[in-house]
């Protein structure tokens, strides 16, 4: 007797489709998961001042992809528009469920910058703090 199978197709409606924005990763930082709104500032300074000390290794400001869906937050390396798609140089810098994103900050002057505070696990003590540089300061709003 053949096993039955059955292919479901599922249709994406229009808010699944991930929205993209091309920004500059600045940095990141490991912080406790109970690092609080007013302490955010200071973390997003510190990770600013680690990215302007003299790096041997590569520059540390990097253009990015950042992939928001309900799904998914993931950021992946901005090849560009020319280049086509390499999955040894498109891999994901970081993939996290939106549910996992418990802090936003943006500073009103410096508009073109903003920080996520992203929970590494459910079980785990640990975030990391991710700051964004926009290219463009009207893609970074306060809504």
């Amino acid at each position: 007797m053949e096993p039955i199978t059955f292919k479901v197709k599922k249709h994406q409606t229009p808010g699944e489709l991930p929205v993209s924005f091309s920004l500059q990763l600045v940095g990141s930082l490991p912080v406790h998961s109970l690092t609080t709104m007013s302490m955010l500032p200071w973390v997003v300074a510190e990770i600013r001042r680690l990215r302007t000390e003299p790096a041997k290794e590569e520059p540390s400001t990097s253009q990015i992809r950042l992939y928001v869906s309900p799904a998914s937050l993931r950021c992946e390396p901005d090849t560009g528009r020319n280049q086509p798609w390499d999955p040894l140089i498109c891999s994901s810098l970081f993939e996290h469920k939106p549910q996992h994103v418990h802090k936003l900050i943006h500073n009103s002057h410096e508009p073109s910058y903003f920080a996520c505070l992203v929970k590494e696990g459910a079980a785990a003590q640990q975030s990391v703090c991710y700051v964004f540089k926009a290219d463009d300061q009207t893609k970074v709003s306060k809504k």
